[in-house]
C-alpha cells in the first residue's frame, strides 16, 4: 500500500495532481495496482498523517492493519446501512421501477417511497425521511438536494395523476405483454379502514376487517395470471363490488392496450349484468356460482349432486355458459368439523346456563334463552337447531332432514364462464379461477404482512392514491426476495435484517474525527449467500456522502407538545 501522486496537464495548460491511496499485488508476472480511495481534496495536515500511517504499515494487507499501524491517528468507524437498501435498489432496477417513474427528483422521491415501504413496513412519511438518514439512499438514488417530510407529502400530488402511465411501462416489461394469447388477469378486492374520519375517499361501508364504527375504503388489485400486480385502484368506501368491474376491464383496454381479455373475479365480483357487460365488449370471465344460485339449478333439476366428486366435472347450462363442479373433501371436513365444534360449545354453554338458571332462582329464563339465540345464529346453526325454555330450563333441539339439507353442499362449489372449450379445458377453468389465491395472498401482505398498508398517514386523495400505489410496487420487489429467499428457508424480513447489518465503514483522523476515506467490509457468509441467491453483487467501492436528510419535525418538539395537550 502506498500513496501515489500523479501529475497530468489539463486543457488550460494548467499541471494538476492527484494524490491516491493505492495497492499493488502480483498476479503471475504482472503486477496489479489498484486504486483504495482518492485523497486529492484531504487538507496537507491530514495527507501527513495518511502518509505516515502508510509508511508505518506498508506491508499492511487490510485496512484493519493499516489502523493499526497508524499509532492511533487513524480508526475506523461504521456508518450508514448499506446491505439492504442497496440490495432493494438493484431489485427494484430489476422490477423495471425506477425506469418507470422517470429521472426527475419527483421521481427520486417516489422511488424511496416505495423502497422505505419494503425496507420499514408501516411507516409514516415522517419516519421514512429519518430512515433515509441513517442508510445510503440519497448517494445510491442519486438525490441532488436534501428532503424532508413536507417534500414527501407533495410528492403524492406529483404521482397519483401519473399512476396510469407507471403502471403502463412496467406492463410493457412484463413478458407476458407480448404475448396476445395470454390475455386472462386475475381481480379481487379488499377493504381498508381508517382510525381518523377525514380521508378523502373514507366512507363507511361492508367492512372485511370486521372493525364497527370504522370508515373504509375499497381496494381493488390486479394481477396477470402469474399474480404478479399490474394495477391497483381504490374506490370510496361505500363502493360495491360489482361496481368495480367495468372500471378494470376499461383498465385493461386503455392502459395495458388489451383487446381479447379474460377477466377472473369471485362469486361477489362477477355476476349476470357483469358478465353480460364482458360479453357485450367482446370478453370472458371465469367467476362463480352463489351457493343460492347452486340450490337453484338443483331445484330446477338443471344441475344434479352427482356433478359434485372428487373430480372436476363440466354441464353446459341453458343459457349457454359453461359450469364447472367439484366437491373439495379436505374443505368438507373442514366445514362440518368446525359446525361439531360450534355444536359441541353451545351445549356446553346451554349445561352452564342450565346449571346457573337452578342456582340462582331470580335469575331470567328470557335473557338466557336471548343469550343462547344468538350463538345460535353466531354459529349458523339456527337452520337445524332451536332452542327453546321448557320451564326455568333450557333444551336444544334437531332436525336431521334440515341438517342433511342444510350440509349436502359443504365443500361444492360452481365455477362458470363464457370461455369457448378449444381455449380452456375443464381444468383450466378450474385452476385459473383457484388462481384468485395468489391475488388473496397478496392482499394479506399488503394488509396484515410485510408491507402493512395501513395505517393510512394521509388525507388527500392524491396523497391516498400514491400511497396505495408505492405499496403495490413494493409488494412487486417483495414478490422476488420471498421467490428468491424460500430456498434458503429465511422470510424477507429476516433477509433485509440480516442485509441492514452491513454498513459502510470510516477511515476517520481521531485529532479532527474527520473521514479519511469510505469502504465496504466484505459481506458475511449468510450475507453473501441473501445477495448471491438474486445475483446481485456489491460494487467495488462505497458510495460518497449523498445530501444530509433530516426532518423538519424534531422528535423533542412532539413530545413537548403532546405533554401540553
Amino acid at each position: 500500500m502506498f500513496i501515489s501522486r500523479v501529475h497530468s496537464n489539463g486543457k488550460d495548460g494548467r499541471q494538476y495532481v492527484s494524490v491516491l491511496l493505492r495497492q499493488s499485488t502480483r498476479v503471475g508476472k504482472s503486477v496489479v495496482s489498484k486504486t483504495l480511495a482518492i485523497l486529492t481534496e484531504l487538507p496537507d495536515w491530514l495527507l501527513t498523517v495518511v502518509e505516515r500511517a502508510v509508511k508505518c504499515g506498508k506491508d499492511a494487507q487490510s485496512i484493519a492493519q493499516l489502523v493499526a499501524a497508524g499509532d492511533g491517528s487513524l480508526r475506523l468507524r461504521c456508518a450508514e446501512s448499506f446491505g439492504a437498501i442497496f440490495l432493494v435498489h438493484e431489485v427494484a432496477k430489476a422490477c423495471a421501477i425506477p425506469k418507470a417513474l422517470g429521472t426527475s427528483e419527483d421521481a427520486r422521491l417516489a422511488l424511496w417511497q416505495v423502497c422505505a415501504r419494503v425496507l420499514a413496513p408501516a411507516t409514516s412519511l415522517l419516519a421514512m425521511v429519518r430512515l433515509a438518514g441513517r442508510c445510503v439512499a440519497p448517494a445510491l438514488l442519486g438525490f441532488k438536494a436534501s428532503f424532508n417530510e413536507d417534500d414527501l407529502y407533495a410528492n403524492g400530488a406529483w404521482l397519483a395523476p401519473r399512476q396510469a402511465k407507471v403502471e403502463a411501462k412496467l406492463w410493457r416489461e412484463n413478458p407476458l405483454a407480448t404475448a396476445p394469447s395470454k390475455s386472462l388477469f386475475l381481480y379481487d378486492v379488499t377493504s381498508s379502514y381508517f382510525e381518523g374520519q377525514h380521508n378523502a375517499l373514507a366512507d363507511f361501508g361492508y367492512n372485511r376487517d370486521k372493525t364497527k364504527g370504522k370508515k373504509q375504503l375499497v381496494m381493488g388489485l390486479l394481477t396477470d395470471e402469474s399474480g404478479e400486480p399490474l394495477s391497483v385502484s381504490l374506490f370510496p368506501g361505500n363502493t360495491s363490488d360489482l361496481n368495480t368491474f367495468n372500471t378494470q376491464l376499461e383498465s385493461l383496454k386503455t392502459t395495458f392496450e388489451q383487446q381479447h381479455i379474460t377477466l377472473v373475479g369471485d362469486r361477489g365480483m362477477i355476476r349476470k349484468p357483469q358478465q353480460a357487460a364482458a360479453n357485450e365488449a367482446g370478453h370472458h370471465y371465469i367467476s362463480a356460482l352463489h351457493k343460492a344460485e347452486i340450490q337453484t339449478l338443483l331445484k330446477s333439476g338443471e344441475l344434479q349432486m352427482e356433478f359434485f366428486e372428487d373430480d372436476v366435472h363440466e354441464t353446459t347450462l341453458e343459457d349457454g355458459r359453461r359450469l364447472v363442479t367439484r366437491c373439495n373433501p379436505v374443505r368438507r371436513e373442514e366445514i362440518q368439523t368446525a359446525r361439531r365444534g360450534f355444536e359441541e360449545r353451545l351445549r356446553a354453554w346451554v349445561d352452564k346456563a342450565n346449571t346457573y338458571l337452578l342456582e340462582h332462582p331470580k335469575a331470567q329464563v328470557a335473557t338466557q334463552l336471548k343469550n343462547g339465540t344468538l350463538r345460535l345464529k353466531r354459529g349458523h346453526l339456527n337452520t337445524w337447531m332451536e332452542l327453546q325454555a321448557e320451564g326455568r330450563t333450557l333444551r336444544l333441539s334437531t332436525d336431521d332432514g334440515k341438517l342433511k339439507e342444510h350440509s349436502k353442499l359443504d365443500g361444492c362449489y360452481g365455477i362458470v364462464s363464457d370461455l369457448p372449450a378449444a381455449v380452456a379445458d375443464t381444468q383450466t377453468v378450474h385452476d385459473r379461477y383457484k388462481d384468485l389465491a395468489k391475488v388473496e395472498a397478496d392482499f394479506r401482505t399488503l394488509k396484515h404482512g410485510h408491507l402493512e398498508i395501513r395505517p393510512w398517514y394521509v388525507l388527500t386523495e392524491d396523497n391516498t392514491r400514491a400511497h396505495a400505489l408505492t405499496a403495490m410496487l413494493a409488494l412487486k420487489i417483495r414478490r422476488r426476495l420471498e421467490s428468491a429467499w424460500e430456498p434458503l428457508n429465511l422470510t424477507v424480513e429476516e433477509g433485509l435484517g440480516e442485509l441492514s447489518k452491513l454498513c459502510v465503514m470510516e477511515l476517520y483522523e481521531t485529532g479532527t474525527d474527520q473521514t479519511v476515506s469510505r469502504h465496504l467490509p466484505d459481506p458475511s457468509h449468510e450475507q453473501a449467500r441473501l445477495l448471491a441467491a438474486l445475483g446481485v453483487a456489491l460494487p467495488a467501492t462505497a458510495p460518497a456522502l449523498g445530501p444530509v436528510v433530516v426532518t423538519r419535525v424534531k422528535l423533542q418538539e412532539r413530545r413537548k407538545s403532546a405533554a401540553k395537550h
